[in-house]
């Protein structure tokens, strides 16, 4: 992964605007595509969304020089995500991002070694995406330096790196939410500062929170409807359901 990330040596020129970056996204669950796809407009990206690989592939053959960066949910009928990496590989040399909910070390290291540029675990975040542009600079400069293209190289370094990154971000969400646990048994108010405390969205709560998207409907989702579906969690607030779907 660290070959293909910026360094700060390099001018701002090689780096385009989101405006400029090409995203496709492909994913079977409207509802997961819908929030990815979101997240990325949110950073200005250009974002092309699909519900299937074979949909993928006919896209970019029929626009083949349009996209800079596929994200792909791994787990799809007919055609998964492996399977569209390695074809996208051959036929377009893009950067793929896979995206999954399994968090076993196999998948990350078959999906990473098979070339994919980054492993993304859900529940996405906008951390996760919001620098993904890297990667799409990082292609098009080795294409105008590299006559011979070639995929990805990512070794097991690299997917240690994954990991311990995620791990990290994790272990800090969880000591931010225990100290404000702590905090908030020493004062009165107990319930007013939890529901002001940032809420921590595990994988638990955000599969709970998407099962009542898809009950309730994209068009009428209100964060009031949502909280109710999700029998309304102990310190999640409207305010914090409401910051989630945007």
């Amino acid at each position: 992964m660290a070959g293909n990330k910026h360094t700060s040596n390099q001018s701002s020129k090689a780096e385009p605007t989101f405006e400029a970056i090409q995203v496709m996204v492909v994913d079977d669950d409207v509802i997961c595509l819908s929030i990815v796809a979101g997240m990325l407009k949110t950073f200005k990206y250009q974002v092309v969304t699909v519900k299937s690989a074979e949909d993928a592939l006919g896209t970019l053959r029929s626009r083949s020089k349009f996209f800079h960066l596929i994200i792909t949910d791994v787990h799809m009928p007919v055609m998964d995500g492996f399977e569209l990496q390695n074809q996208v590989r051959e036929e377009f040399n893009l950067p793929v991002v896979l995206v999954s909910r399994d968090e076993l070390n196999g998948f990350h290291v078959k999906g990473l070694e098979g070339g994919a540029a980054f492993y993304i675990v859900k529940p996405v975040s906008y951390d996760d995406v919001k620098d993904l542009w890297q990667y799409a600079v990082s292609q098009r400069k080795s294409k105008l330096e590299t006559p011979i293209q070639r995929p990805f190289n990512v070794g097991a370094g690299s997917v240690a790196m994954v990991q311990e990154e995620k791990q990290k971000r994790r272990e800090s969400k969880k000591k931010a939410q225990v100290k404000v646990n702590k905090d908030n048994e020493t004062e009165k108010g107990e319930a007013t500062m939890l529901k002001k405390s940032k809420v921590v969205w595990t994988s638990a709560l955000h599969n709970e929170f998407l099962e009542a998207l898809r009950k309730i409907g994209l068009e009428r989702a209100v964060p009031k409807r949502i909280l109710e579906h999700m029998n309304e969690p102990v310190g999640l607030t409207r305010e914090n359901v409401a910051s989630h779907l945007q």
